[in-house]
């Protein structure tokens, strides 16, 4: 398939996926769980049912604790088909960037340039109250912090946004570091304002150290240019750093970061601590090892949890820890959280992962945040998973890298 063909295949899938995945459709259901019927009749067209089938086993062994420990049926049926659609997602997506892999690159520039035409739209609807709240999220976000709009386009949140182009910003963050980039101004500018735009903490500053942490792994391997981007860049962060700290110390940017390091923030301190302690207290309690099962959160501390993160309206409904390992932690228990953590890591060295640049840095990215935010059937995170692991951009191979600029 040459990469026109796969740009024309794949490019409504993608557009879907990283815009479109929620748009009039009621919280907690994407169209990419309701299409499972129709990627389920793809994959055996691909001849890849039965290899989801196989890993579908991993599944099964949880269900007789969970009936044992006790269940409510009806909750536990209804989670546990969102739960296999999400696998079934998790298995096309991995075939579709595998399939699509040549125009992969094309199909980044493509959705960048939605990205930014959507970005545009949001920028010139912001003063208009009415439909300002389409593609912002206004709710405060910390502690003695004024809300103020924090853009989202057409996802659940801000970090939820971020984290669906997280893949894609990182991608065209590398290509400026190592020099491929022939605007590298524009390309900043197109990722960069966006991630201010959606003040997300979590995916900044996972992305921020994944990023340092490859280009010191790789410093030796790296053209000799890229490592002084990075020290300039570093230097003007701290630059600008000082100055609005000197010209405006109260900024949004530096109270929030206050919060967080004084424990003050809930939101930080929601996902990276309570998640975790909610998690463990429903697998004590309950004696669940191998987890409670899905749908039984919201039966076992509904109103404990909406209250504790202040859910509101119809996200009140769609129960969930707000981590992705705390969930897994709850849901499958011990079994679930150490089984995803080996399998990360075994095709880590597996499929070596260690060596291409992207492919590291993105994996470094999404094991971070996986503790720090998401949730279990988060489609942003699983397909996040698939690209580091079907994806495969040549000029970021480690043996090629330090080749001629294109």
């Amino acid at each position: 398939m040459n990469v026109g063909s796969t740009y024309h295949h794949f490019f409504p899938f993608f557009v879907l996926y990283f815009f479109f995945n929620i748009v009039f459709l009621p919280a907690g259901l994407l169209y990419t769980s309701l299409l499972a019927p129709l990627f389920l009749y793809w994959l055996f067209k691909k001849q890849r049912l039965s290899s989801l089938m196989i890993w579908s086993l991993l599944l099964l062994v949880p269900i007789p604790f969970h009936f044992f420990t006790g269940i409510d049926h009806r909750t536990y049926l209804t989670s546990t088909a969102l739960v296999i659609a999400s696998w079934i997602f998790l298995f096309t997506a991995l075939e579709a960037v595998r399939s699509a892999r040549d125009g992969l690159e094309s199909l980044f520039v493509k959705i960048l340039t939605v990205n930014s035409i959507l970005l545009v739209i949001a920028l010139l609807i912001l003063p208009f109250p009415p439909l300002r709240d389409f593609m912002w999220d206004s709710e405060p976000m910390s502690k003695n912090l004024m809300a103020f709009p924090r853009l989202k386009l057409l996802a659940y949140e801000p970090s939820h946004y971020a984290l669906l182009l997280a893949p894609v910003f990182l991608f065209f963050l590398l290509k400026i570091i190592t020099g491929h980039s022939a605007h590298p101004l524009l390309l900043a500018s197109g990722i960069g304002i966006p991630l201010i735009l959606s003040f997300s903490f979590g995916v900044m500053g996972a992305l921020f150290l994944a990023t340092l942490t490859g280009v010191i792994i790789y410093k030796k391997k790296l053209p000799h240019h890229s490592w002084k981007m990075v020290i300039y860049s570093l230097a003007f962060i701290l630059a600008l750093t000082g100055a609005v700290w000197f010209f405006w110390p109260s900024n949004p940017f530096f109270m929030r970061m206050e919060n967080i390091f004084t424990g003050t923030d809930s939101s930080s301190k929601g996902r990276l601590v309570h998640s975790f302690m909610f998690a463990k207290d429903l697998v004590i309690q309950h004696q669940a090892w191998m987890g409670v099962g899905p749908g039984q959160v919201k039966i076992l501390a509904h109103d404990l949890i909406v209250n504790f993160y202040r859910y509101s309206g119809e996200y009140a409904e769609v129960v969930r820890i707000p981590n992705s390992m705390g969930e897994m932690l709850a849901i499958y228990g011990i079994y679930g959280f150490l089984l995803k953590i080996i399998f990360e890591v075994y095709f880590f060295f597996r499929l070596k992962i260690y060596r291409n640049l992207f492919s590291l840095v993105l994996f470094i990215f999404i094991f971070i945040y996986q503790f720090t935010g998401s949730f279990l059937v988060n489609a942003a995170e699983i397909g996040t998973w698939a690209i580091v692991f079907n994806s495969r951009f040549t000029r970021f191979e480690i043996d090629r890298i330090n080749t001629a600029m294109q």
